[in-house]
């Protein structure tokens, strides 16, 4: 368990996932790494209805409060880019805080499970914790899509946070 992946998407359940992470790391020494996909298809208001948008600035608030207004479709990858740093430096504040080695990984575009699992087969985790349910709507009513998906097809350990 030297090397831990955490996947996160700015939601309760990922933001308990980092505290099992953080925890595991310390006791076993390791490292952890955060990693966050872009959250394509997402509106403004989703965004804003996630658990970390009290983070976003002012002027990013005001453009997604317009688009809300506007009923515009999916946020453009340049918001979903900036939304994603904002998730990935709030996390990476709460482990430095909770005085684990960690690493911030780029950002990653593709199909979510896909990308998780590219990455921890890149990096050689041999854990990866994530969170049981994130933004993406399931049909399942225990884990999420992307959770799932991670899961059944991970070839290392997998901790569902929930």
């Amino acid at each position: 368990m030297q090397k831990i992946l955490l996947p996160v998407d700015g939601s309760i359940h990922s933001m308990k996932a980092l505290k099992i992470a953080s925890d595991l790391t310390a006791k076993y020494q390791g490292r952890l790494y955060i990693l966050h996909s872009l959250l394509r298809g997402k509106d403004a208001s989703g965004l804003m209805a996630l658990d970390i948008s009290s983070q976003f600035e002012k002027p990013l608030q005001q453009v997604l409060n317009k688009a809300m207004s506007a009923n515009m479709g999916p946020a453009p990858d340049k918001v979903l880019y900036k939304i994603g740093q904002i998730i990935l430096d709030h996390f990476g504040d709460k482990a430095r805080a909770q005085g684990v080695a960690f690493e911030l990984l780029p950002i990653v575009s593709g199909k979510p499970a896909d990308e998780i699992l590219k990455m921890q087969e890149e990096i050689e985790a041999g854990t990866i914790v994530m969170g049981a349910r994130g933004v993406t709507p399931s049909d399942s009513s225990t884990f999420g899509s992307i959770s799932q998906e991670v899961f059944s097809r991970a070839q290392c350990t997998c901790i569902s946070v929930k």
